[in-house]
This record gives C-alpha cells, structure tokens and sequence, in this order.
C-alpha cells in the first residue's frame, strides 16, 4: 500500500520515525514529509538582520507564519507525487482544514489523524477533525471534546521501537549508578499547557526519599534553590534516546509521571521504559492495566504520599525488579512495538478489527 506519513520535526522525540519505520517494516510503500523542520534550522544572517529591524516578536511571528505555508505546500507536493492509498497524520496542528480537503482529493483511501495532545490546544486540528477518516487519540478522554464537534474519535495508544530503546549485546553491565532516574520536563510552567505541579511534587517527594535520584529535563533548574528536584538536576536535555535508555538502566528504578494531558491514558515513557529494559514505576492510570499487567509488568504508585514507600520497597527488592523488568519487556516487543501499532492503525483505518 502506498502511503504517506506527515509527522512533526521534534527536536526531542522521534515519533514520525519510529512510525515510518513500523509503516515500512509494515510492507508500505511510504513518502513522508516532516513539518516543522524550518522553524528548527538556525537563523542566518539575513534572519538575524531581519529581526533586527523588524522586531524580534515581528520576525517570529512572520516566521512562524512562512513556515507553515511552505508545510502545507510540501505536504500537497508529496501527495500529488505520491498518490497515496492512505495518509496519515501525526498531530498536524500547522495543517489548514484546507489542505486536509485537498489530501482527501488526492488519496484514494482513508485520511487518517492520530493526535497524541490534547487536540482542542490547537484550532487548525479542531477546524479539520470532520474531514479526517479516522480520527485516533492517545489521550480516550478527549474523545467527548470532539464528539461534540460531531467527529467520532478511538483511542490509540502510543508504542516503543525494541531496537532504539532496547541494550546492545556489546553493552557491559555496572550496578546501578542511581537508585531513581526521571528523565522529562517538569511540565509545570510551559506555555499553552495546564499549570500544574503535580510533575514536579512527585519528583521532589522522590528527591527527598533518602535514595540517590538523578532527574533530567526542562524547567527544573527553573525552581526555587531550596527544591530538591533542582538540587538533583543533572541537565537541560538526554539525547539520543539510547543515551537516555542507557540511564534508565543504569538505574534501579525508572519513575513515570504523567504530564496533566493524560487522564487515562499513558505516555511513550510508559514503553520505553520497559523496552529498554528497566524497571518501571509508573502513576496509576485508568487504561494502563489494558496494556501492560499491573505488579507483574508494571509496579504503579497512587500519588505523592504512596510514592515514596513503594520506591523504598522496590529499591530493596532486587528479585521483584527483574522480574517485572523482564516481562514488561517481552510485552513490548510482543504488543507495544510501533510495527504493531502501525498495522492496527492501518487496519482499523480501513474498517477492519485490529490484532
């Protein structure tokens, strides 16, 4: 099937390529077109004159603007060129509703929309949700949002890639340099997203446990110096994914706390984890005993004053890690992988019940 893929250029995360890759490993013929990517490139010369003279808010918002017009552009381009059988949308929020008719013009099958926001943060995705096929969310609560715009949504939950975040066989072993990682942002000051501490209380009860905590991410050295969560910062950023699966191995414990988005569902930490080969603990969410088996591939907490008395019980019980490191593992790369996920898009986006 030929099929064009349309995902956003991230500068931390691979989600398009991890889902061309599951297409492909698929059988799909695929064309991909990453949006985005100008608005990562640095600005040059002329772009540092322009915003001299113009105004850095001006420059900005002109850039902005110019980048999505040349996406919408190219995004048409390689549909006229490639014809698709199926497109598939990643999120898509610089995509006009006009251009997602137009794509319905020029595929011979479905247009499909997997959203893994919260789609009402972004008015070119409500505008457009009725001219999608199939609209699916990682996020199932936010199904009621669009049932009210008339748009039928199914829940699709994220995956992992086993060979991104899975050990090299060359790969020594050390014990473990931490008893507790959490790598991802704090969540609690960016932007358009709900302002909540939740994120951040977690990890500072955790950083206040007495075990030896590593934490990496965004707006944590933005606390107050007496927070325990910034005490135990140890950067901005851990990339590649493989630097950072190495760091969740390298740990005893792998803690997941959900940005505020989630209400029931889980987040691609909640697979990478176990991909990688670590051992997971992870917020209680009401859809994740549907993925992986609670206590048996997955051990969970119940908020900020359970948190700490289960990491000391984990951290103590070398047995139980492993062993629910290893079978939250083997339940990835048997249901989790994004060549599953792929072809349960692809299925349920013609129709057709999924494996």
């Amino acid at each position: 099937m030929r099929i064009l893929l349309i995902g956003p250029e991230w500068d931390t995360g691979q989600w398009t390529e991890y889902c061309a890759a599951g297409l492909t490993a698929g059988g799909h013929e695929l064309a991909t077109v990453r949006y985005g990517r100008d608005l990562a490139r640095p600005v040059g010369l002329w772009g540092r004159l322009r915003r001299r003279l113009s105004g850095p808010h001006r420059f900005h918002l002109g850039r902005v603007i110019e980048a999505m017009r040349r996406d919408n552009l190219r995004v048409l381009d390689a549909a006229r060129r490639h014809r698709p059988d199926l497109t598939v949308v990643l999120k898509g929020e610089v995509l006009m509703p006009e251009t997602i008719e137009r794509l319905r013009d020029l595929t011979s099958g479905p247009v499909v929309q997997w959203c893994g926001d919260d789609p009402s943060w972004f008015p070119h995705i409500m505008a457009a949700a009725h001219l999608y096929t199939r609209f699916f969310l990682a996020e199932p609560s936010y199904a009621a949002d669009l049932e009210r715009h008339g748009v039928g949504a199914e829940f699709l939950t994220h995956a992992a890639d086993p060979d991104t975040w899975g050990p090299t066989t060359d790969e020594p072993e050390h014990p473990p340099e931490w008893d507790v990682v959490f790598i991802g942002d704090s969540r609690h000051n960016m932007g358009h997203l709900p302002s909540t501490r939740l994120r951040v209380d977690l990890v500072e009860a955790a950083a206040r446990s007495g075990l030896r905590v590593g934490v990496w991410g965004r707006g944590w050295e933005k606390l107050g110096a007496d927070s325990p969560a910034r005490r135990q910062h140890q950067g901005l950023t851990l990339l590649p994914a493989a630097a950072v699966a190495r760091t969740y191995r390298g740990a005893k414990i792998a803690l997941n706390a959900h940005h505020a988005q989630m209400r029931e569902g889980v987040n691609m930490r909640t697979f990478e984890i176990p991909a990688s080969g670590a051992f997971q603990l992870c917020d209680a969410k009401a859809r994740l005993g549907e993925l992986l088996e609670i206590g048996q591939e997955v051990a969970v907490y119940a908020g900020v004053e359970d948190l700490v008395e289960v990491l000391h019980r984990y951290a103590a019980d070398d047995g139980a890690r492993a062993r629910i490191a290893e079978a939250g593992r083997r339940r990835v790369q048997r249901d989790h992988t994004y060549q599953v996920r792929m072809a349960q898009l692809v299925a349920r986006s013609h129709g057709q019940p999924s494996a």
